[in-house]
């Protein structure tokens, strides 16, 4: 069954409440109108990097519930489920296998034996596409004393597969089907685009092994009546050969093209993208992770990415810059702005809700991270304590703190825009940009005798959505 063309919500299985019982308390108190669809970050037993450790894909870590809590989310509402096609844990069944064993395990051609790549020379690692400040590979030593060194893109707790691996295929397969028997309609594709290891290369979405490992990861989860939504931060063209082989692709453009148009007041880079971007995409303004400038490369020139950079940094933490000078392009070295969309918005209440009015009439399905929903600050102190500069957007949220939230204006507002995209159907045609001003943005959708329209003025931050009434057919006006 076709995902629901509604809005979704991003979350932590502990973040709104304790566990995964307190958030469809949260869900069912204050969303259950407002969302089609919940994206519960990593929900699974895991070491290291907030969940994206998976010891197995097929456990719910006791401490935030069990699958009978996830199912109980998934009869309702679509659900979105990160399968990390990437890598697994060091503490995985799999790779104790492998430390105990030796080359003798059943195991050990899940992980990438790096000795059989030969000779790796200074050049060909200064082209690789690393994500820590080392070498992305691990020496393992067995239980008889021997050793090995296996690929680690990540944290050394996360363990690269090998995708030259039947074994590799037959656990994404196993995964696949049992998460889609506990309800999961939409697999979000973490990290695949370090899946390719190719001497000589970045080792980063190299083509065209890059796409047939897709490919085949899509054609499993069709087959199991799921979607896939592969994560990639990188040039905006990736996303077009992504949508272009029936997956949805991330809008990740749109986070720093919105907050570039609201703050300098200029329309003309964003109604340029809105003309172009996939149609089956899923929009964000906010994640996990910080605001990504390499998605915005192409789209916005240089110079407007190097300004926006310099207006967000004084409301953000320290940016995470990009690890191999092959990646370094001529913008600079900043791969995430690290704050809140809220607080790179100057808390502005009529510009954040401008934000997501666009956001929400965009092309494709809208998701609204759980901080971003709550109009949460950045979290200095969660920040310090763990030293993740990417924990100042991942507030935990007492439940008593989500019904206080709630009730700010402001929220109150997204929530009333949210039923709207929700529940509309004129959202189920025909998209529209319409002429308006290089200050200014102009959408309409239309379906049968359904149509809503949305005029954002970039000068003042109002938004203003009218739309024929459901009942009457009457015109009705309403501001954001």
């Amino acid at each position: 069954m076709p995902l629901r063309n509604a809005v979704q919500l991003i979350c932590y299985p502990d973040r709104l409440g304790n566990n995964l019982r307190d958030l469809n308390t949260v869900i069912e108190k204050h969303l259950h109108d407002a969302i089609g669809g919940v994206h519960i970050l990593p929900f699974y037993p895991s070491n290291a990097d907030g969940g994206f450790s998976p010891l197995t894909h097929e456990e719910v870590d006791p401490a935030f519930g069990t699958w009978e809590d996830i199912e109980r989310i998934s009869s309702r509402y679509d659900l979105c489920a990160d399968l990390t096609v990437n890598h697994i844990s060091d503490e995985s069944v799999e790779f104790r296998d492998f430390v105990a064993k030796g080359f003798d395990s059943e195991y050990a051609d899940l992980f990438v034996d790096v000795e059989k790549f030969g000779e790796i020379t200074p050049d060909d690692m200064a082209k690789i596409h690393i994500r820590k400040e080392k070498e992305p590979f691990r020496e393992v030593e067995f239980a008889n004393g021997g050793r090995a060194s296996v690929w680690c893109t990540f944290t050394e707790h996360q363990i690269d597969l090998n995708y030259e691996s039947e074994k590799t295929y037959e656990l994404m397969e196993r995964y696949i089907r049992f998460l889609t028997e506990k309800g999961v309609t939409l697999f979000r594709l973490d990290a695949f685009g370090y899946t390719t290891k190719k001497i000589g290369t970045s080792c980063f979405l190299v083509e065209p092994n890059v796409y047939r490992i897709l490919e085949w990861v899509n054609e499993v989860a069709q087959r199991h009546g799921a979607e896939c939504l592969p994560e990639v931060h990188d040039h905006t063209s990736y996303q077009y050969a992504i949508s272009r082989r029936n997956m949805h692709p991330y809008g990740f453009a749109l986070p720093p093209l919105l907050l570039y148009s609201l703050l300098d007041a200029n329309s003309v880079y964003l109604k340029n993208w809105l003309r172009m971007c996939p149609r089956n995409m899923i929009t964000v303004l906010d994640t996990h992770d910080g605001i990504c400038i390499p998605d915005v490369e192409g789209v916005l020139p240089d110079d407007k990415i190097k300004d926006l950079i310099d207006n967000i940094d004084a409301r953000s933490a320290d940016p995470i810059l990009r690890r191999s000078a092959a990646n370094i392009h001529s913008v600079g070295a900043i791969y995430q702005l690290t704050c809140t969309f809220y607080d790179a918005m100057m808390q502005n209440d009529d510009a954040y809700i401008a934000a997501r009015a666009i956001q929400f009439f965009a092309p494709g399905i809208p998701q609204v991270y759980y901080v971003g929903l709550l109009a949460g600050v950045n979290d200095r102190d969660l920040m310090e304590r763990t030293g993740e500069l990417r924990d100042i957007n991942r507030k935990y949220y007492t439940l008593e703190e989500v019904d206080e939230a709630v009730e700010q204006p402001v929220v109150q507002r997204l929530l009333r825009l949210m039923r709207f995209r929700s529940n509309y159907p004129a959202f189920q045609g025909r998209f529209e940009l319409n002429y308006s001003n290089d200050s200014s943005v102009a959408m309409a959708w239309r379906h049968g005798e359904h149509y809503c329209h949305l005029f954002v003025d970039l000068n003042f931050n109002t938004s203003t959505i009218t739309y024929i009434d459901e009942q009457d057919g009457s015109e009705q006006t309403f501001h954001g």
